[in-house]
């Protein structure tokens, strides 16, 4: 058998050796920065949510042909006996290989068969939901299902979903999904029949993984429900944990590594700021961590604001690839002055006060719930574009001429757009606020909570 075996594998080699190259080079080069900084747009809007229940929903879409999942599987997935296993106990792999691409974590994990089968569905009224198979360690839970049924559409899976513990419980933890459509065209997707999702939990530092994980789904008006087990024999005993306590100041702020984890889904680093009454620490410039052959492995956000006080940041792990060495490395920090006015007239829609001329407000509009503020911070440069910037505060206190007080109408924490403009010649980062509808004496008054501004100072810190 053996033999056989090597017969295949080097036959498959052959066979598919032109497409697995191009393969590889369109994963080293797609998703990861997007995936990351749309993970980062999350958990930067989980922050503000409250400190004991974080709860994130993001959507990735991606639209890919099924003619393009066999050369996924041979690129992604190592051809080995347990590969064949899995094959025959997870019957939605391939939706599942193309639902990772792009994170190298999940794909790494996948190379060593670091997935538990599930095949249980629940099936009314035409639809079923069937979870096929997760993947789940210390600090990350990885749920694949395939929802079936007339007209599945992505509105229907993206919007309604209940993850809780086997009490029914919320988690603390950020939870997003992954969307991607099974053999459709731009024009047949709202049609499809068959969609392939995954749930990625990020649970909040020190969440004891669940034993079950009941997963809620509305397909057809009417809930699904599965009760995933979880196999903590999986895992338990895979993790690495260092304690460090090592101090660093960049830019006169002073920080304290105090922890690392790393476990085969997710690594994170826990660092305390001392506290300025000065300066706002609002995030580290390309923090990531890097090994001795220079590899590196971004970070995807974190638990906690950085000025806060403590943070656990996370990043993609490197556990399956073992390195002898690694280092916590960031090109410097972004940071702001506090207690910065932002002085707006309304009526007028006239800036009168600002800390800093690139922010502008740009439009006031009326709408039923008050008034939408957008406020603009333009002309962005390299090394602070790709960060989400809390302009205001998360239901900030603002003032009218009168001195009386209002509060920012709460809307599931910040929406903002950014990009370039049309000629591609500045950046810039747009948030959005609203306000109650109330006859304010103008202008009104507003802290700046976080705004552009930077300090270049390497920080280099070893973790092994």
């Amino acid at each position: 058998m053996s033999g056989n075996r090597l017969e295949f594998e080097q036959a498959l080699d052959e066979m598919f050796a032109e497409d697995k190259a191009q393969v590889n080079l369109l994963l080293e080069s797609a998703s990861e920065n997007s995936f990351s900084s749309a993970i980062r747009t999350g958990v930067e809007r989980a922050r503000q949510q409250g400190r004991r229940r974080r709860r994130s929903r993001l959507t990735f879409k991606m639209a890919a042909s099924a003619a393009i999942v066999l050369v996924l599987l041979t690129a992604c997935i190592r051809v080995s006996p347990a590969f064949a296993n899995l094959v025959r106990e997870i019957p939605g792999l391939n939706g599942v290989v193309e639902l990772i691409k792009g994170d190298n974590t999940l794909t790494s994990a996948m190379n060593h068969e670091f997935i538990q089968p599930v095949n249980k569905s629940d099936s009314k009224n035409g639809y079923t939901l069937t979870v096929d198979g997760i993947m789940a360690d210390q600090q990350r839970i990885v749920i694949f299902y395939t929802a079936d049924g007339p007209n599945v559409s992505e509105d229907a899976l993206t919007s309604d979903y209940k993850i809780t513990d086997g009490n029914g419980e919320q988690l603390e933890a950020m939870i997003g999904s992954n969307y991607y459509s099974i053999g459709q065209t731009e024009s047949e997707k709202e049609e499809a029949t068959s969609v392939h999702d995954m749930i990625d939990i990020m649970l909040g530092d020190g969440v004891e993984v669940p034993d079950i994980i009941k997963f809620n789904l509305k397909l057809g008006g009417e809930w699904h429900n599965v009760d995933i087990p979880i196999d903590h024999s999986r895992f338990e005993e895979l993790r690495e944990e260092i304690t460090l306590n090592k101090e660093i100041e960049v830019g006169g702020q002073h920080f304290i590594i105090e922890k690392a984890l790393v476990t085969p889904l997710q690594a994170s680093v826990t660092i305390r700021r001392e506290p300025d009454a000065r300066i706002r620490a609002n995030s580290f410039l390309k923090l990531a961590l890097m090994d001795e052959k220079g590899r590196r492995w971004e970070t995807k956000g974190g638990f906690g604001m950085l000025d806060d006080g403590t943070t656990t940041l996370t990043f993609q792990s490197n556990y399956f690839e073992k390195p002898e060495h690694l280092r916590l490395v960031a090109d410097g920090l972004l940071l702001s002055p506090k207690d910065q006015e932002f002085v707006i007239n309304t009526e007028t829609g006239e800036t009168l006060e600002t800390p800093d001329d690139r922010i502008q407000l740009t439009k006031v509009r009326k709408n039923p719930s008050g008034f939408e503020l957008s406020i603009k911070a333009q002309q962005l440069n390299e090394l602070e574009r790709g960060y989400g910037y809390w302009l205001f505060n998360h239901k900030a206190v603002f003032h009218d001429a009168s001195g009386k007080e209002y509060t920012l109408l709460d809307h599931d924490g910040t929406q903002s757009t950014s990009g370039s403009d049309a000629d591609g010649s500045a950046f810039m980062y747009e948030a959005y606020y609203t306000i109650p509808n109330k006859p304010y004496k103008q202008p009104l008054t507003f802290e700046l909570y976080q705004y552009p501004g930077y300090v270049e100072e390497p920080v280099n810190v070893v973790i092994k």
